[in-house]
């Protein structure tokens, strides 16, 4: 363990209780009037770059910050930072030293438009002065970006009145009035409900095919490249030369270690298909751990050697399978609070792939972090003549990098337009994927994302109680609208109620189709016509006609199969429905549902009453 790592890791879980004489208990190397302060890092991800806060910035006049006529508001701004530091507004614990960043930006902010005011106490300020800063952030552009701020930003800014107007008491200079009575952040703002946009899930059609792709690669292609990585290390420490004369040795060494294979096992030929292929494995680890287990990338990150293990809930149950590793948000300890997640095989395959990635690096190390990699230089030098102090734990920038230049091989796209995978994407996408298969999956799915309340898996992933309905039920509702649309334009259906669809559905004709088909689709769904869908059709249900045995709620799930619904009155089918359950089994034999209805009414017998007109 590196002395930083260890002065952090020694650091107590209440810090400002344990410490409340030691107002620098959270710096690093840095004094309390330093211009400068290095805060310790939180985890092993703020090793290598720890967060710094210069206090000697320019403001408006020229004058720098850390100027003696500056002094009180300073000390004042010091202990703010100090206080936000130490206590979550929200959950009271100690917030990481990147958030406490952001607030330090803000407060900059605040101070050189107070600067400009002629406001040199935060005293000063009034309800009008709150309202001009607000005005003046709305106007004032982001660096780099022409476009002003937007709500949600001006609302993260606001943010810092709230610790003024809580922790008053304990600072020197603080505000005088309640900045938000009567109302709260948001409206002050002008952020609404309407106006949130969350982080974006994955689309399913892009979805499947990065994970598809992922699992693959772990799976089929990792030994291919695990042992041309032996290869590589076999030929660069067998000779000396100048520069990067091993690389050409290398190179020589996989082009003849490959000519035995056939060229569908895809052989690795040199050192750049190599270095390639290498970081393509890393993405798809990544991307298969997030995907289909959904830690948070810090979690990712943070797993080590020997974190898959078997758990037994009893004595007659089956062993589980689970990641073992911590979670780091909202904790205030240098290793985090420890976490176990249900693992599948394709992430457990992916874990064992890392560690033997990885074997190399913590060995020489002495560390046991799975993502263990150079912090500098590219291609096969990372694994040629590693020294410890240039290892770390990549950063959530590069391993963005790495998921888009993935996401550019496998050309993934959405409605023609190239998709950009970031790494929070896995996660939302594992979430809302849970919650909108089944709702009583919610506390099950925020043990699994770990969190401590099952309110915070509503509201940050498929919204609170309330809100989570509302999501699932605009989801249902949308998929009904297009279903309704897609019976209502399609040139023939099958099934009985596709019968009764076609004999009365009115026509649909001239300019405004597409509007009069999604306004009478509309229309039938605020009716209450319960629709069900799935992969071999759709159901108009009614109770008294479900074969099903539904209830009033809807169809039965467990005895909802392809033979049971066509030989249902509530059943409908068209012509994309043909493909689902294709096999060769049952191809020669003229049903293509699977598995076989073995003599049963099925779908394609649907499928051909609607081609024959009847």
């Amino acid at each position: 363990m590196s002395a930083l790592q260890h002065q952090a890791s020694e650091r107590p879980v209440d810090p400002a209780a344990e410490h409340a004489d030691d107002r620098t208990w959270f710096l690093l190397e840095s004094k309390w009037e330093d211009d400068v302060w290095v805060l310790a890092p939180a985890n092993a991800l703020e090793e290598r770059h720890p967060v710094r806060l210069r206090w000697d910035f320019e403001l408006q006049d020229g004058q720098r910050f850390t100027d003696e006529r500056y002094a009180v508001l300073r000390e004042t701004s010091r202990q703010l930072i100090a206080l936000i530091r130490a206590h979550s507004m929200f959950t009271g614990l100690p917030l990481r030293p990147s958030t406490v960043a952001q607030y330090f930006f803000t407060l900059r902010c605040l101070l050189q438009w107070m600067d400009g005011e002629g406001f040199s106490r935060f005293a000063q300020l009034d309800p009008p002065a709150l309202l001009q800063f607000q005005q003046w952030l709305r106007t004032r552009p982001l660096a780099g970006h022409p476009s002003p701020r937007a709500p949600g930003t001006v609302l993260r800014h606001l943010y810092l009145f709230a610790y003024f107007h809580r922790f008053g008491g304990e600072l020197d200079d603080s505000l005088s009035f309640d900045p938000f009575a009567g109302q709260d952040q948001r409206r002050a703002a002008g952020y609404h409900e309407g106006m949130r946009h969350p982080w974006p899930y994955t689309p399913d059609t892009v979805a499947v095919k990065l994970v598809q792709s992922a699992i693959d690669i772990v799976t089929r292609d990792a030994p291919v490249v695990l042992r041309a990585w032996q290869t590589y290390r076999q030929a660069a420490a067998g000779g000396r030369g100048a520069g990067h004369a091993h690389t050409g040795r290398a190179t020589r060494a996989l082009q003849s270690a490959s000519a035995g294979f056939a060229d569908a096992q895809s052989p690795v030929r040199s050192v750049r298909e190599l270095v390639l292929r290498t970081d393509l494995l890393y993405a798809s680890c990544f991307a298969v751990i997030s995907y289909l287990v959904g830690p948070r990338v810090s979690e990712i990150l943070h797993l080590k050697a020997g974190c898959v293990q078997r758990r037994c809930a009893d004595g007659a149950g089956e062993p589980v399978t689970v990641i073992v590793g911590a979670i780091f948000k909202r904790q205030s300890g240098y290793h985090g609070r420890a976490h176990e997640w249900v693992a599948p095989p394709a992430a457990v395959q992916a874990v064992a792939v890392l560690e033997a990635l990885s074997a190399g690096h913590r060995a020489v190390a002495g560390r046991d972090e799975l993502w263990l990699r150079r912090w500098h230089g590219n291609g096969a030098t990372e694994w040629h003549e590693v020294r410890p102090e240039l290892l770390e734990i990549p950063s959530i920038a590069r391993i963005n990098i790495q998921l888009q230049r993935f996401a550019a091989w496998l050309g993934l796209a959405h409605e023609d337009r190239p998709w950009r995978l970031s790494t929070h994407q896995g996660r939302k996408t594992f979430a809302r994927f849970a919650a909108l298969r089944d709702r009583t999956c919610l506390f099950a799915l925020a043990q699994q994302l770990g969190h401590r309340e099952r309110a915070e898996t509503d509201h940050g992933y498929a919204g609170s109680d309330y809100r989570l309905n509302q999501e699932i039920d605009a989801e249902i509702l949308q998929q009904s609208i297009n279903a309704w649309e897609h019976m209502l334009a399609a040139p023939g259906l099958g099934g009985r109620a596709g019968e009764e669809i076609v004999a009365n559905r009115p026509r649909f004709r001239g300019k405004r189709m597409k509007e009069d088909l999604a306004s009478y689709a509309r229309l039938l769904v605020d009716a209450g016509l319960v629709l069900g869908i799935c992969d071999w059709g759709f159901c108009v249900y009614r109770e008294e006609h479900s074969a099903c045995l539904g209830n009033a709620a809807g169809p039965n799930p467990a005895r909802r199969e392809p033979s049971t619904c066509a030989r249902c009155k509530n059943f409908a089918v068209s012509q994309r429905h043909r493909p689902i359950g294709s096999s060769k089994s049952t191809a020669a034999s003229g049903c293509w549902t699977s598995p076989p209805c073995r003599g049963r009414p099925c779908v394609s017998s649907a499928h051909d009453s609607m081609r024959q007109g009847r």
